[in-house]
């Protein structure tokens, strides 16, 4: 398949953050004058070397995520913004990630008249004590009206964040938080349960150790079976939107398409090459490179396969012979034959799909193909 086929995203880190979350492993520092004045010159430069090597190439999805981009200034917006002098006229969808801590009403109205077309918030819960367990700062009145400001601007592309009790310790409390979300009728839903990271310490790990994995399956299931009987379609194991408003930006991640990150730690995967940008302001440089490695096509053939059955529309094997002609698929057939055995997958017309007991296990289907 010719590169220039595939679908291209740009992914911009914004890595200043005003709550220190406990749980959260993802690049965040203090959003200080000094710091942010240092990121914007780095990125200008970052945005310059790539808008020459892509030589107009159109852009399908933009996603500004952190950290939390409404940490910036209206004026750090509209500069930020500047920078990216690229092709848009194939431009689908445009997402940017905001606190209800740090967003204001003049900040939304400037993400709306700059093209913005979707917002995500985190919200995380509806309930006041869990979210002092997070160590989320916001009030449930900041939600509210950072809610309904969204919605005065004219956003009519909207997720909310969601995180399941940290303990497991209650599906009713998890279903009052799903009923709260629901009542504010948001096009898009993602759901998430707190995953161990070493980066995040003992918080995590604390919570890592007591975690009962059949619990979590029993709200992985709970939420899959109420979204659904609410109008909400599982798209991917933590993703439900209404018809037609599927996060395109995440779905072209989980196609193997290609996507350029830009910031501090942000990540890419372009020409059969994945690498990461450095972590800190100071290491960050173009063509400074972490984590780098240069993909065979049977490596993001893999990935395809790996990706595609944690949505709930699968893998056609037919369009994926065709994106991968020298790679002979039937060498597969063993693993589908045994994975059908197991009930973890269904193989239909050649479109592979997890059953739900597969979902659940998708991980384990994982290190399998690999």
């Amino acid at each position: 398949m010719n590169l220039q086929a595939l679908s291209l995203g740009l992914y911009i880190h914004v890595p200043f953050c005003a709550n220190a979350c406990a749980y959260c492993h993802f690049l965040k520092m203090r959003p200080t004058a000094e710091n942010i004045a240092l990121y914007l010159k780095k990125i200008e430069k970052e945005c310059r070397f790539w808008q020459e090597k892509l030589n107009n190439r159109p852009i399908n999805t933009i996603f500004w995520g952190g950290g939390s981009p409404s940490c910036l200034s209206i004026e750090a917006i509209y500069r930020l913004n500047d920078c990216f002098r690229f092709n848009l006229k194939n431009l689908e969808e445009w997402t940017v990630e905001i606190s209800p801590v740090t967003i204001t009403l003049e900040k939304l109205k400037a993400l709306k008249s700059i093209g913005v077309s979707r917002i995500s918030m985190g919200v995380q819960s509806f309930n006041e004590q869990i979210l002092q367990q997070l160590g989320r700062k916001q009030t449930l009145t900041q939600v509210y009206q950072a809610y309904h400001w969204i919605r005065d601007v004219g956003f009519t592309n909207v997720n909310l964040d969601l995180i399941f009790p940290p303990d497991f310790s209650s599906i009713k409390l998890w279903q009052e938080d799903l009923e709260t979300a629901i009542k504010l009728a948001p096009e898009h839903l993602s759901t998430y349960c707190l995953t161990y990271e070493s980066e995040t310490g003992p918080f995590t790990e604390q919570l890592h150790k007591n975690v009962d994995v059949n619990r979590e399956a029993d709200f992985y299931e709970f939420t899959w079976q109420f979204l659904q009987a609410n109008g909400y379609e599982h798209y991917e194991v933590s993703n439900f939107s209404k018809p037609g408003h599927a996060c395109k930006h995440n779905l072209n991640t989980w196609r193997m398409q290609e996507w350029i990150g830009f910031g501090p730690s942000a990540a890419s995967q372009f020409q059969y090459h994945r690498f990461q940008n450095p972590f800190d302001l100071e290491t960050w440089e173009i063509n400074h490179y972490i984590n780098e490695e240069f993909l065979t096509k049977e490596t993001l053939l893999k990935d395809c396969l790996i990706f595609g059955l944690r949505t709930c529309q699968g893998v056609n094997l037919t369009q994926l012979q065709k994106r991968f002609p020298n790679i002979n698929l039937k060498d597969y057939q063993p693993l589908w034959g045994k994975f059908k055995k197991e009930n973890l997958i269904t193989l239909k017309n050649n479109i592979l799909k997890c059953t739900s007991k597969g979902v659940l296990i998708a991980d384990s289907l994982a290190l399998e193909i690999l």
